[in-house]
């Protein structure tokens, strides 16, 4: 009897055995939620990577869209060089000043929240996305013990250039920082900072435009020149890839 059911047996160590190796898998190795994804947890890993991913994409279009279409460059990704730039237009006429200001709050604040609720959702799952190695892992860690009136601060300047701001959103979820207490933050800070840009555009005013037209003569070669680096960098890494691999 004993010797029939031994095949059952070693079927059901396979079937435990392959599925401890799909959860040992890489990509098991680097998604920040425990069990199954639901449907929230695809759709802040979307935001949080895809989305960039579109903006990425969206490089080469960037100089046409800066000279151009400065405010629809703003409403996507809430750039400070769009933002001077529609100011720059603004103090010649051409743009309503209120529409680089609520263009330039929008683009920068819209996904904010995202973040936050990555780390608040994923807690410390949230680090294998970001930490590349066991001294960053430790860095982050040290975020932890924030007080909280410092991460308000942080939060508000996040915007500034040289602040990690991804990683202040997430800090502040993953530290149980109230929603509405980030959502103040956020909101003054990108209201703040585009108030900042827009001025700096506003105050430059034909001068910036006249260097902007410049770019607009030389947008076609930019946008060429962004697209053939992006391929020779991609080259070299694949390259470098194979050439270690041997």
């Amino acid at each position: 009897m004993s010797e029939n059911r031994l095949p059952d047996d070693e079927a059901r160590f396979e079937e435990s055995e392959s599925s401890d190796s799909s959860d040992e898998s890489p990509w098991a190795a680097l998604k920040p939620w425990q069990g199954k994804a639901s449907r929230l947890d695809k759709v802040l890993l979307f935001l949080i990577i895809g989305v960039p991913l579109v903006y990425l994409g969206l490089m080469p279009l960037r100089p046409w869209m800066l000279v151009n279409a400065p405010v629809l460059q703003e409403f996507i990704n809430g750039a400070k060089t769009a933002i001077v730039a529609a100011g720059a237009y603004a103090r010649i006429g051409e743009i309503p000043l209120w529409l680089v200001v609520v263009a330039g709050f929008i683009g920068m604040a819209k996904l904010d929240w995202a973040f936050w609720l990555a780390g608040r959702r994923w807690g410390d799952g949230i680090l294998r996305l970001f930490a590349q190695n066991e001294r960053q892992l430790k860095r982050i860690e040290s975020l932890k013990r924030i007080p909280n009136w410092a991460l308000f601060l942080m939060t508000i300047v996040s915007r500034c250039p040289g602040v990690p701001g991804t990683l202040v959103y997430l800090v502040a979820g993953w530290t149980r920082m109230r929603l509405s207490l980030f959502l103040i933050a956020d909101l003054l800070g990108c209201l703040l900072f585009t108030i900042i840009w827009t001025t700096l555009g506003y105050q430059l005013g034909e001068a910036a435009v006249d260097v902007l037209k410049v770019v607009d003569k030389y947008a076609l070669w930019l946008t060429l020149a962004i697209i053939v680096g992006i391929f020779v960098i991609t080259y070299i890494r694949e390259y470098r890839k194979q050439k270690n691999a041997q």
